[in-house]
């Protein structure tokens, strides 16, 4: 996850994304080609209300300067309006629309998890990396998390990627699965032939 978003370099090979060369592409541009990313420690802005965590990442970058902010037209503030309009549906997608104007770091891990979410979603990408998704949550938002991340995929058509040690995510929502064992890729293929593997569930829960 780390090479295909930019932060790090691949030893040898190519990486590509519809037609686009992404080894060697800087993080911010990985994202503007449509990639977004859903790091494991969630990494919200702490200090920021949750509506503004939603809206820093949906204004374009050719719109931020301090220009706009301290002397914003009535042209911007129409635009800005819209940002935000649009920024609310996401949070009440993801069930935060209480939360609104709660600063992120006073939310729980799990309501920091639909945040960093809500922000994916906002902002359009239509390839998420999500690492470890449901990790460090409680089962009753693991079926939220789980939730939203199916209806992203059968509602609108987006690709998902995710690096998930629970097994039943897992097998609930993938359609493929590369299971890796010591750094290897040890087996691939459809739900059914890895996680109904022998040699699978005995190098992963030692049965």
């Amino acid at each position: 996850m780390h090479v295909i978003a930019g932060t790090l370099r691949p030893d040898e090979g190519s990486i590509r994304f519809k037609g686009e060369m992404l080894s060697g592409v800087p993080p911010h541009r990985v994202a503007r080609l449509g990639i977004g990313r859903q790091f494991q420690d969630v990494r919200v802005f702490g200090g920021l209300t949750v509506l503004d965590n939603v809206l820093v990442g949906m204004i374009p970058h050719r719109q931020q300067d301090s220009f706009r902010a301290w002397f914003g037209t009535r042209a911007a503030r129409r635009l800005m309006r819209r940002y935000q309009v649009e920024a609310e549906r996401w949070i009440e997608h993801v069930g935060l629309q209480e939360e609104l104007k709660r600063n992120a770091r006073n939310l729980s891990f799990g309501q920091q998890k639909l945040l960093s979410m809500a922000r994916l979603f906002a902002c359009g990408f239509e390839f998420l990396l999500l690492d470890e998704p449901t990790a460090g949550v409680s089962p009753r938002m693991i079926e939220k998390i789980t939730a939203l991340i199916r209806e992203a995929v059968n509602e609108r058509g987006v690709t998902v990627a995710m690096v998930e040690h629970n097994m039943t995510v897992v097998a609930d929502l993938a359609y493929w699965i590369h299971f890796l064992h010591e750094g290897r890729v040890a087996f691939s293929g459809e739900r059914s032939h890895v996680l109904g593997n022998k040699n699978v569930r005995q190098m992963y829960m030692g049965l």
